[in-house]
């Protein structure tokens, strides 16, 4: 379980102590006659003079406050933990509310993509101060979620307020995907990839997301494909840091996929041992300018030994598949007709088959196929050597 640091509350705390007036009332003299008395202006009796002081003080305080927080009963910590518990809720159009862009839209602003698996762990406000606008004032609030497996992360928001209105202004943060795939799936929300970019923007809302729940067997995700969210922080479940940049899983291959590798590229090299012309096919004759080498009349390449390979995982290309790397080279061999010196004989010639150039692009269907994607042609039998 990782744990989010406790927030760090900083900056002067703010309180206003009225005090308390207390006076009485004097006993009045017994007033003189009216004929004897001097005429005297209008005095406010002690007790009169006290509840004015009072109400003096309050008015003082009130304005005290108003000027360090003066947005009513709508406190910063209060509209955080409103869209907090709004964007547990799944509420999206009550989470955007709390926040300066209301009517913000993206593929992932939406019911579908939401988990609402996790808590709130805490909300405080740590600093509170007036900005450089006239009337406006920003409070620092520090929150706190918790995914179902404990995992944390912390935030801290920035709230503005103005004229009366109490809005988060950092709460929705857009941030770069670069996927492996032509399409992003999130929560079992889809959405392509500018397949000339490769690139795309999303904007979340808190909570937890996981990428490609519908990865077919043949491929895993490289780390934990579940990531808790908050503010621009991102942690996958489990992890012990968070990180500013979303972290897009990457795919591998799984055991299944490479026995499907395997098995696609003995079904292609099959192929090339018929038609060998293909870019794509490593069978071929290098030049040689002190001899000529052709098949014999009717001759075909034979697969002797297939190459093994592997799939390098940094090696995935977006719409290309994973490069295929040779771990162990194959074998294939042809009768042919050698002419040295102005005269033919019979041999039988090898080859030895790499795969490197070739790609496995293995589908969300379960499917594999292999390929040269861009088309140049594959690096072919460059070793022919004869063969008993």
């Amino acid at each position: 379980m990782s744990g989010a640091a406790t927030p760090d509350r900083w900056g002067d705390e703010h309180a206003i102590d009225l005090g308390a007036v207390d006076a009485t009332a004097e006993e009045a003299p017994e007033p003189p006659s009216t004929e004897d008395a001097p005429k005297r202006r209008f005095r406010f009796p002690n007790a009169a003079m006290a509840l004015a002081a009072v109400l003096l003080l309050v008015a003082a305080g009130a304005v005290a406050v108003a000027k360090w927080a003066p947005f009513g009963n709508r406190d910063a910590e209060g509209v955080v933990t409103g869209f907090l518990e709004a964007a547990q809720a799944g509420d999206i159009e009550g989470a955007l509310a709390f926040t300066d862009q209301p009517h913000a839209t993206g593929d992932f602003l939406v019911d579908e993509a939401l988990d609402t698996r996790w808590s709130i762990v805490e909300v405080g406000q740590v600093a509170s101060a007036a900005s450089a606008r006239e009337g406006r004032y920003v409070s620092q609030v520090y929150a706190e979620i918790e995914a179902f497996d404990g995992t944390r992360i912390g935030f801290r928001y920035f709230v503005g307020i103005e004229d009366g209105e109490v809005r988060i202004e950092n709460a929705l943060s857009g941030s770069e995907a670069y996927p492996a795939f032509d399409h992003l799936d999130v929560n079992g929300v889809t959405v392509p990839v500018d397949e000339a970019m490769g690139i795309t923007n999303i904007v979340l809302l808190p909570g937890i997301y996981e990428f490609y729940p519908e990865l077919p067997s043949t491929m895993e995700l490289e780390t934990e494909g579940v990531l808790l969210t908050l503010g621009n922080r991102f942690i996958p479940l489990g992890a012990e840091y968070a990180d500013e940049w979303l972290p897009i899983p990457w795919p591998t291959v799984s055991p299944e996929g490479e026995a499907l590798i395997e098995e696609a590229l003995r079904a292609h090299l099959d192929r090339c041992a018929i038609d060998p012309d293909p870019v794509d096919c490593p069978f071929a004759f290098p030049d040689d300018a002190s001899r000529a080498v052709a098949p014999a009349p009717g001759a075909a390449w034979e697969i002797t030994a297939y190459p093994e390979v592997r799939a390098q995982w940094w090696g995935y290309e977006l719409l290309q598949g994973f490069v295929l790397v040779t771990t162990v080279p194959g074998e294939a061999r042809i009768p042919v007709v050698v002419t040295e010196d102005g005269r033919a004989r019979d041999a039988v010639a090898s080859c030895p088959v790499w795969a490197d150039g070739l790609y496995a692009d293995l589908d969300f269907q379960g499917g594999a196929a292999i390929h040269r994607p861009d088309g140049t042609t594959l690096e072919r039998c460059s070793s022919l050597v004869e063969v008993d």
